[in-house]
């Protein structure tokens, strides 16, 4: 197979005429998502490419940063094209999304809508054949073709001088996509990480861990734990779970004994766990839980949304063991919620403690079936497009951040959570007062919202009562998509958090989980900082 002869060096006078249209205008709000756009490249100056890790492999990103920076042939050297670690700097970005909320994710849409996006066909494409394509031609989100077409630096067509692509290095073929759409994280970020940390903010979190089978055992331990009410146990394997998830080796006999022992929270009881692991594939202990009627009774009663530990013995004691007992308890028919429920959850009724909770219990026997359906991440992201479209006509200039399992990378989800701020440092917080329970009605009219579990206001602060100062309102709903004809709507749990613009990202990253990881980060700071 011939090498291929691609040009990346854009010709000067072309360069030239594409500059003569000036600057672009820098944008100046005081926001969190505050974006500025960059000039055009003068004459001479490489044009600058930002490739957005999202959708792509570790693999597919270092090849086309390769392609951009010139060093896939023999000479490694800086060309016509430069790649940008900064999406603002950049002429054009390359991205395998092509979804606004999915795009929304990794860049502000004003930015979006100041910069050529298109998809990495391309740049490859463009390589391959030593002429810069038209960007139009490659849009990677159809909303914005238009902007595309028009912010393409450069001229279509223009010659490059020609570089050399070995053999190996296949243009042409296709781009994989990782399962896990979130950016991938800097490298440098990575080894900054100390796996042996006592603090879990200072380790790694995967998902899906080395040692996941045994993490799995351990955990049966821990949630019987937690059932039970006894807190300090299960805090201590709590503590040992996210050691063992942040190790990033296979545990074996050999380095059981070595480097495992030395990690912290590992005590005699839990490396002897472990040892019993190593040699059955099963913790005895964990097995013995599984096989028991009370804790099955109790797992069965908390994976009711309402229910948690204390209420789950609670009922154990009156006697109540499946989930059926429960129905026949609540007198709840699956499926059907009753106008009662309705009337007292829709729009925020105030009532009692002890009557919402018991009705949101009620709400959520009633509709279990479908509250344990999974939901995808297209779902997820469909959700929060209706969302955010009708807050915005309520009340223009707010952001948001889905978070939960679905930030975590998790491809389905049990529930949805959504924080949502005002993009105005300033005057943020009081355009978002009142704001949650003004969505929430919006959303229950238009048949979108069907009950609300919880609705709760901001509290402003005071310094005599810094329990009751929380600067989040929240909305615990029943959340259904637009169905065709003839299609059944499936309910969904949707958490609706604002915040504001101060504390913004902490609620992000409160609400991102894990409860290990808020729980360290809040000691880490108390005690380090």
């Amino acid at each position: 197979m011939p090498k291929r002869s691609v040009s990346l060096k854009v010709d000067s006078d072309e360069a030239s005429d594409s500059d003569r249209g000036g600057r672009s205008k820098r944008l100046r709000s005081s926001s969190p998502w505050n974006v500025a756009t960059r000039e055009t490249p003068a004459a001479g100056q490489p044009l600058k490419v930002h490739i957005l890790p999202a959708k792509l492999d570790s693999l597919t990103f270092t090849k086309l940063v390769s392609l951009v920076d010139g060093k896939v042939g023999a000479e490694s050297r800086h060309v016509g094209l430069e790649h940008s670690g900064d999406p603002q700097q950049a002429d054009v970005i390359v991205t395998a999304v092509r979804m606004r909320p999915r795009l929304e994710r990794h860049m502000d849409w004003k930015l979006a809508k100041a910069k050529a996006i298109v998809t990495p066909d391309w740049l490859i494409n463009s390589v391959q054949s030593g002429t810069l394509l038209p960007c139009g031609d490659y849009t990677a989100l159809h909303e914005l073709h238009e902007e595309t077409a028009e912010q393409c630096p450069g001229k279509s067509g223009n010659v490059m001088a020609a570089t050399e692509i070995p053999e190996s290095f296949d243009v042409n073929e296709p781009l994989p996509q990782s399962e896990d759409t979130e950016a991938l994280p800097n490298p440098a970020d990575v080894a900054a990480l100390q796996n042996t940390s006592r603090y879990c903010c200072q380790r790694s979190s995967p998902l899906v861990c080395p040692n996941q089978d045994l993490v799995r055992e351990l955990d049966i331990v821990r949630r019987c734990r937690s059932l039970e009410g006894e807190e300090r146990s299960m805090l201590s394997y709590s503590r040992a779970i996210a050691t063992i998830k942040a190790y990033p080796h296979k545990i074996t006999e050999q380095r059981l004994r070595g480097d495992v022992a030395k990690l912290p929270f590992l005590g005699e009881k839990l490396l002897s766990m472990t040892k019993e692991y190593l040699k059955t594939g099963r913790i005895s202990e964990a097995q013995n839980i599984l096989s028991s009627s009370r804790f099955q009774s109790l797992s069965a009663f908390t994976s009711v949304h309402g229910i948690g530990p204390h209420t789950a013995r609670r009922l154990y004691n009156l006697g109540l063991r499946t989930i059926e007992d429960l129905e026949k308890y609540y007198e709840v028919t699956p499926g059907m919620t009753g106008e009662e429920t309705l009337a007292l959850l829709n729009v925020g009724k105030n009532v009692s403690e002890d009557t919402a909770t018991e009705i949101s219990i009620k709400v959520a026997l009633a509709l279990r079936h479908e509250f344990n359906e999974k939901i995808s991440r297209e779902e997820v992201e469909e959700i929060n497009r209706i969302v955010m479209r009708e807050l915005a006509e309520l009340q223009k200039g707010c952001k948001s951040v889905i978070v939960g399992g679905y930030r975590r990378g998790k491809q389905e989800s049990n529930d949805v959570d959504i924080v949502i701020s005002h993009s105005d440092w300033v005057f943020g917080s009081q355009q978002g007062k009142g704001l949650c329970k003004r969505l929430v009605q919006r959303l229950y009219e238009r048949g979108f919202v069907t009950h609300v579990m919880h609705l709760s206001g901001f509290h402003e602060h005071n310094a005599l009562r810094t329990h009751h100062w929380d600067s989040l309102e929240k909305a615990l709903t029943v959340f259904t998509l637009p169905r065709g004809p003839g299609q059944t709507r499936v309910h969904r749990r949707l958490d609706l958090i604002f915040a504001a613009p101060g504390v913004f990202w902490t609620a992000v990253v409160g609400w991102t989980g894990s409860t290990m990881f808020q729980r360290d980060l809040r000691l880490w700071a108390k005690q380090q900082k």
